[in-house]
């Protein structure tokens, strides 16, 4: 199948986002304060975290088109990040099944159709990445662990991270069928991850 040319751009930009460095530079990637994993692991990782929020933006606005194109942008930047540079190996191992599983989920997202049950596949891609990052042991930033008390069928809890603590509901969204934007601060920040000492 031949891409179209924007199509085309589009992943290899991100190709670009989930590599530390250009192809051919060989310098370290730039110290970006203390941390237990080395930048060029926290580099990629801050690449599929913002394809993660890019992804939630997506489901947010109500639009598959976008879901799909960004689920394919995190899956490649999630099967990307170097996991092998993890100090632990037993992180290391755990750390790239997680990762296989998010990927998994995002494949069977972009395959189906109803806005509903990708977001199902979210849900599922959420939860390995929230314990990707407890895995991992991530310490650039703090992530919120949020729950939305009635993703599915209005009484199903559903999951999501976010790197800030304010709640932008991708389960509810902005243009809900019953309650359009009304319900798009619903949610509770359950657990907070802050591995940053």
């Amino acid at each position: 199948m031949k891409l179209k040319p924007a199509a085309a751009l589009f992943f290899l930009l991100v190709i670009a986002a989930c590599n530390n460095k250009p192809a051919g530079d060989k310098t370290e990637a730039p110290k970006t304060g203390d941390s237990k994993n080395p930048d060029s692991f926290n580099a990629v990782f801050d690449s599929m975290l913002t394809a993660y929020d890019s992804l939630r933006t997506a489901f947010i606005n109500w639009d598959t088109v976008a879901a799909d194109k960004y689920a394919a942008a995190l899956q490649l930047c999630l099967i990307s990040v170097p996991y092998e540079q993890l100090h632990e190996e037993d992180a290391a191992t755990r750390a790239t099944s997680i990762a296989q599983n998010a990927a998994d989920a995002l494949q069977t997202l972009i395959n189906i159709d109803s806005i509903n049950n990708k977001r199902r596949f979210f849900y599922t891609a959420s939860e390995s990445i929230y314990h990707l990052v407890k895995t991992t042991g991530y310490d650039k930033t703090v992530i919120y662990h949020i729950k939305c008390p009635m993703a599915f069928d209005g009484n199903r809890e559903g999951w999501w991270i976010s790197k800030v603590n304010t709640i932008d509901n991708p389960y509810l969204g902005k243009f809900h069928p019953t309650y359009k934007s009304a319900m798009l601060e619903c949610g509770i920040i359950e657990d907070s991850i802050n591995n940053m000492q």
